[in-house]
């Protein structure tokens, strides 16, 4: 398990950020017009972009400049390629401001340029040729910007020291090649950190970790070419390692049977659009045991009683059993279940074929009642009736009525049996308790039954 907190590189700490205090002199920071200053040696401050006046003007002193600090840059993008007339000698180049987003186009070839230092802007993407035509380069400092992932850039230098920390890196992007990247450039790699919805917070070399690792469980042949992403990684209550949650998507991928093997940690499985008739694996393979969400729609399950008193069914969160041939359910049990999990929160019943029986109508509708919150699509629930020529008529279940399913019919007698077991049982009830009076008075009285006695 990896540790969420990773120590702080000392060789990050001691970053040479020289765009900061040249761009945050009091002087000169809140004049309203570019402005340039030209300072000893060869070092060209600009507030707010370059005049072409100026540019004219003062073109000798720019040609001799070796570090040129760009201070509150005030356009959308920026165009590297005018550094080749601006400042062909340019060995540092820093750039500050909120309003730059883009680069327009890669670094030119200037032969002499060693460290560049974008700082404070809105740079949210370099390709991995931006720096490909720097010679001398041997440091970009890109920290505090806003960028969301990174690609392995391409160098013609022997060695760039890379500094990234400080931006809002997007851990749902494969950025897996930064933990089997070797080269030593990107110096703080172990110090960035997610700022996506999902990973927030949290390392990025654990995230793409724990990305790689399930990209090798999700090779497993049983999957078939499903696809697995990690939906959440919660923080232990320990606060120094993570437990991912993970999603598993098997949709229309010819199944006939659950998968006999998930990731570890699967939390939620799709398996939607296949031809999976049983859900026994639910109850008899480990890999379950965490599945809290599964959705088996559109499917050829025909029943779910053996999940019964089963430890899945008491811990489930959401269980989907949309457009599958189910007729009947043990009422009581899922009932039973839903009342002891704590965990519920959505049960999907819609599109089987439900038959209204009398019995099982009057019970499923009371149980659809009591549970409405629960079983989200309740009100669409149907049920079929046959009438005496077999013709099916549809109803809503939630609005059936007694006389809708309890009737008389040669499809429909199982309460005209109930009241007659009754009957029988009360008048076998009475006969015993008869035999038994007469039997004590004759014992006692010597007197025989009053019946017996008028028989000839």
């Amino acid at each position: 398990m990896l540790v969420a907190e990773l120590p702080l590189s000392l060789k990050n700490l001691a970053i040479e950020n020289i765009a900061v205090s040249e761009c945050s002199d009091p002087e000169r920071l809140f004049e309203a017009l570019p402005q340039c200053y030209f300072d000893h040696p060869n070092k060209t401050v600009c507030f707010r972009g370059i005049e072409n006046r100026r540019l004219r003007h003062f073109r000798a002193r720019f040609n001799r400049t070796a570090e040129l600090i760009l201070c509150h840059w005030p356009w959308r993008s920026f165009n590297p390629n005018e550094l080749v007339e601006l400042t062909p000698n340019i060995e540092k180049l820093s750039i500050t401001g909120e309003s730059l987003w883009t680069l327009k186009g890669d670094f030119p070839m200037l032969p002499y340029l060693r460290a560049i230092n974008f700082t404070g802007t809105k740079l949210n993407f370099t390709s991995n040729s931006t720096f490909r035509e720097l010679p001398a380069l041997r440091q970009v400092n890109m920290r505090g910007n806003a960028l969301v992932q990174v690609a392995p850039f391409e160098f013609s230098s022997d060695h760039v020291d890379i500094f990234l920390h400080g931006n809002p890196w997007n851990c749902t992007n494969d950025m897996i090649w930064l933990l089997e990247e070797q080269s030593g450039f990107f110096a703080d790699k172990s110090t960035l950190v997610c700022k996506d919805w999902k990973y927030t917070g949290r390392p990025v070399l654990t995230a793409m970790e724990y990305k790689r690792n399930l990209r090798e469980h999700c090779k497993n042949e049983e999957l078939r070419n499903c696809t697995c992403r990690i939906s959440y990684l919660r923080l232990s209550d320990s606060g120094r390692t993570f437990h991912p949650l993970i999603t598993v998507n098997c949709t229309g991928k010819g199944f006939y049977q659950l998968p006999s093997y998930l990731p570890p940690n699967t939390t939620v499985l799709h398996v939607a659009n296949n031809k999976i008739s049983s859900v026994e694996r639910l109850t008899t393979i480990d890999h379950y045991k965490k599945v809290q969400d599964i959705y088996l729609d559109n499917n050829k399950i025909v029943s779910i009683d053996i999940l019964e008193d089963s430890a899945w069914l008491d811990n489930f969160r959401i269980l989907s059993l949309r457009g599958n041939k189910i007729s009947r359910i043990r009422v009581y049990s899922v009932e039973h279940a839903l009342e002891r999990n704590t965990h519920v929160g959505q049960l999907y019943l819609g599109g089987n074929p439900w038959r209204c029986g009398c019995r099982f109508a009057t019970r499923m509708q009371s149980f659809l009642h009591k549970h409405e919150s629960v079983v989200v699509d309740s009100r669409n629930i149907t049920c079929y009736i046959l009438d005496d020529e077999g013709n099916r008529s549809y109803h809503y279940m939630m609005t059936l009525t007694p006389n809708d399913v309890c009737r008389s019919t040669a499809h429909n007698k199982a309460a005209v049996y109930d009241v007659l077991s009754i009957v029988f049982a009360s008048l076998i009830l009475l006969i015993v308790i008869k035999l038994a009076y007469d039997y004590y008075i004759y014992r006692k009285y010597g007197k025989l039954p009053w019946l017996i006695m008028k028989m000839p």
